[in-house]
């Protein structure tokens, strides 16, 4: 009895195995062999050099999170029957990383310590920890100036380089020159050479600007006001709320001025990006805002120390917005223009608010607003404060 049953449940295991499907040797599919860029939106079909068969998986996307060579199942169809091949692709990372801060030139007393490297700031796309090394000779034991590069480069083996003086000298002297540029700029100037029927005229806030008589601002010529709403300064840090805030939003809105918040975040992971969205909308508690709500990511000068690459921190905002676009506001992104050039990727298109301290600035991306300085001067404030340009042709906020 038990030998039938032990072969009736092999005839049943063996009975009902699937049988592989031979490919016909009329089918013909040849791959590109060059590499994918990695994070780059690469579809199926965009893998396939040739082929006699109908692509069935031709429009999925295709996963380039990770150098390397990757297996992907490409299903097809040839002479009406449905078949499955294994093919193989590789992504490739082809972009050097990029100098965040280096000096150009650095003053030295002999015989101090110093190693070039452990200054500067410096990141990459895809590698976290990105290397540095110094090339050149130079001795801090003697004086003279000494040229060397910074070479800064990645997993991939791409590699940036930088110049850099090391002028080794017996003792730094102390210029005596301590004055600080104490110019502003009168909110009366801005409007004179700024205000048109296409702009508007705005200032953002935030606690350091204390009291705000916002009927003052207002007559002065104030049409908007971005305020800080959160502030997260550090990883090992919670976000807060600005002590200012409620103040400031109340005081905006009942003048009748135009309102919008930005949060301070340092958020290096998706995770942290999604908790200050939902902290954000926690706080707000359904207040209405003239404009999206503003990410503003500043800690350059610990991305390193931070272990991300340029994508993890892109992903952070990329998160932030999607997490608050559930809950019915929209973002976008705040960030000085050599941040925006060379580190910002964007990918979603979302509306950019542009720090860039000149009178006219030179920024070929897109923005519709325009921090163009930190040294506004406008009654009703005590001390500075920032001003912006509005272009009205550049969004499609209803601000009547």
């Amino acid at each position: 009895m038990k030998l039938i049953i032990v072969i009736l449940l092999s005839f049943f295991i063996t009975g009902c195995k699937e049988k592989e499907v031979v490919i016909p040797d009329e089918v013909n599919i040849s791959i590109k062999d060059e590499g994918i860029q990695v994070y780059s939106d690469f579809y199926a079909h965009d893998l396939i050099k040739e082929t006699n068969t109908t692509i069935l998986t031709e429009n999925n996307l295709i996963d380039t999170n990770e150098i390397g060579n990757h297996k992907l199942v490409l299903e097809f169809s040839f002479e009406n029957k449905t078949y499955k091949k294994e093919i193989f692709y590789n992504v490739i990372d082809t972009t050097p990383p990029v100098f965040i801060n280096a000096a150009t030139s650095r003053t030295i007393k002999v015989m101090d310590e110093y190693y070039p490297c452990n200054e500067i700031v410096f990141g990459d796309n895809y590698d976290r920890n990105p290397t540095c090394e110094i090339e050149g000779f130079y001795d801090l034991t003697t004086t003279g100036i000494y040229k060397v590069e910074y070479v800064i480069k990645d997993s991939s083996n791409n590699e940036k380089r930088k110049y850099l003086n090391i002028n080794v000298v017996d003792e730094i002297s102390s210029s005596g020159n301590n004055n600080k540029n104490t110019s502003t700029l009168p909110i009366e100037t801005v409007i004179e050479s700024k205000k048109n029927d296409n702009t508007m005229i705005g200032i953002d806030v935030s606690r350091w600007q204390e009291n705000i008589d916002f009927q003052s601002i207002k007559n002065a010529g104030v049409e908007f006001v971005i305020m800080r709403m959160g502030i997260n300064s550090d990883i090992d840090k919670d976000i807060s709320m600005d002590t200012y805030f409620r103040q400031n939003i109340e005081g905006a809105k009942n003048v009748g001025l135009k309102v919008g918040i930005y949060v301070y975040s340092a958020a290096t992971s998706v995770d942290k990006a999604l908790e200050h969205a939902r902290w954000t909308v926690d706080m707000l508690v359904g207040e209405k805002l003239d404009f999206p709500i503003a990410f503003d990511w500043e800690n350059w000068s610990k991305f390193k120390k931070y272990g991300i690459s340029i994508h993890d921190l892109d992903e952070t905002f990329n998160a932030f917005a999607i997490e608050l676009k559930k809950h019915g506001y929209d973002s976008m992104l705040y960030s000085s223009k050599f941040y925006l050039e060379n580190i910002w990727q964007n990918k979603m298109n979302l509306p950019v608010w542009l720090a860039h301290y000149t009178n006219e600035t030179n920024y070929e991306g897109d923005y519709f607003l325009w921090q163009m300085s930190n040294v506004g001067r406008v009654p009703g404030i005590k001390g500075n404060v920032d001003i912006d340009i509005l272009y009205k042709n550049k969004t499609s906020l209803n601000l009547n």
